[in-house]
């Protein structure tokens, strides 16, 4: 087995147990995006050319990362139309800059620590300077799944509306100056229809056969990221959810249909009450049954 085979193996066996404590993955998101620039500077619709310079850092001894952060940040741009320039002193109309870095966490146990992720990504012009800074931050808590508390902060990361739609967000800004809860509107709206996989680019030189499973990887994601998207609406008392809460309905995974219905109640909609009935009685999945009771219970004041 040669070293990028092991390399993609051990990949996947990470991906695999993360995906086993997806369920766990706390609502809560810790983001957020500042602007650095005047608002009348977007947006910059000719801006498809970019350069990425991400450092990465970790605690481990060894130095080394689970996963290639600057390579899956690549992927992402590409995945939404952005020519990624490999050196920096090719002509570029756009660099994203910043850092990835891995941290010790509390104690859990004997020689077992969690771990931090933080990630910070600054997006500057060519010309006009720096545009806007997305900042992330991720922690593992101790979970009853036993899960290493390191791939529970990563699966966090990695399901991190602002990280898992980073591509979405730059190209968002960029050329047509939505805000990150616009682009998040957007892609809950897009994936209730059609799988979250990021389009396949040309570009050999940026596409190693290990991106091929990221790119799976964030297929996996999608719907733990769409739940906490649902949930970062919430959290930030938006409420322009509420208009799409019955589409994301018919999104294929059980767990964003229960989220959505929950969203109704932690928005106080009174009005979804004939809806959340008919999901009581009606509805295939017994989680969105249950779901339902329990909000039309928390939206009446009702006892069971």
């Amino acid at each position: 087995m040669n070293t990028q085979t092991r390399a993609q193996t051990r990949w996947w066996l990470a991906v695999v147990m993360m995906f086993m404590v997806w369920m766990l993955a706390s609502d809560r998101v810790q983001a957020n995006v500042e602007y650095l620039a005047e608002l009348d500077v977007l947006p910059i619709r000719t801006a498809n050319t970019i350069y990425v310079d991400v450092q990465v850092s970790t605690w481990k001894t060894r130095g080394r990362l689970l996963w290639d952060a600057p390579a899956d940040i690549r992927t992402k741009l590409i995945a939404v139309g952005f020519e990624i320039v490999r050196e920096k002193t090719q002509p570029h109309a756009l660099a994203l800059t910043g850092s990835y870095d891995e941290t010790r966490g509390r104690q859990f146990g004997i020689n077992q620590y969690g771990t931090v992720l933080s990630g910070t990504f600054r997006i500057e012009h060519h010309e006009k300077g720096p545009l806007f800074e997305i900042t992330i931050q991720e922690k593992a808590e101790l979970t009853p799944s036993g899960t290493l508390p390191y791939l529970d902060s990563l699966h966090n990361f990695l399901t991190n509306p602002y990280y898992h739609y980073l591509g979405e967000i730059v190209d968002g800004q960029i050329h047509r100056h939505q805000n990150a809860h616009r682009v998040f509107l957007e892609e809950l709206l897009t994936h209730v229809t059609q799988d979250a996989a990021p389009g396949a680019s040309d570009n050999s030189e940026w596409m190693p056969e290990g991106i091929h499973s990221m790119q799976q990887a964030h297929t996996l994601y999608e719907p733990v990221a769409a739940r906490r998207t649902i949930g970062e609406f919430v959290q930030a008392k938006d409420d322009r959810i509420v208009d799409i809460l019955p589409d994301l309905l018919n999104h294929p995974d059980v767990y964003v249909k229960v989220r959505s219905v929950q969203a109704f109640g932690d928005f106080g909609v009174t009005e979804a009450l004939p809806l959340l009935r008919d999901l009581e009685k009606n509805a295939k999945e017994v989680e969105v049954r249950k779901a339902a009771n329990a909000t039309i219970i928390r939206l009446t004041g009702t006892s069971p």
